[in-house]
């Protein structure tokens, strides 16, 4: 008999068991080969000089710019809803005195 067919033997629990047991084993695998790939790309210092370069600007800074944008469109979009509501009183006034 092969381990496959051992295995299929087994009962359920036991089966379950191995699953997951295999499935840790694999994952701590791929997680410790991920985290000593990344070490060693870190260390050169590319990372470091590279995030100095690109300076992103500051969550307050960046709330403000929106809030100005948005600022900006609200008062556009007032004024156009003036211009259009005088157009409207406009042609109103225009009906009434006929």
């Amino acid at each position: 008999m092969n381990f496959i067919e051992k295995l299929q033997n087994k009962p359920k629990k036991i089966r379950t068991l191995i699953l997951w047991v295999s499935s840790g084993i694999v994952m701590l695998i791929v997680v410790s080969i991920w985290l000593c790939c990344f070490s060693t790309n870190n260390n050169d210092g590319n990372m470091k000089s590279n995030f100095k370069k690109t300076e992103l600007p500051s969550l307050l800074e960046s709330i403000k710019q929106d809030f100005l944008i948005f600022k900006e469109k609200i008062s556009a979009s007032l004024k156009e809803i003036k211009e259009q509501t005088t157009k409207l009183e406009e042609l109103d006034g225009g009906q009434e005195a006929e």
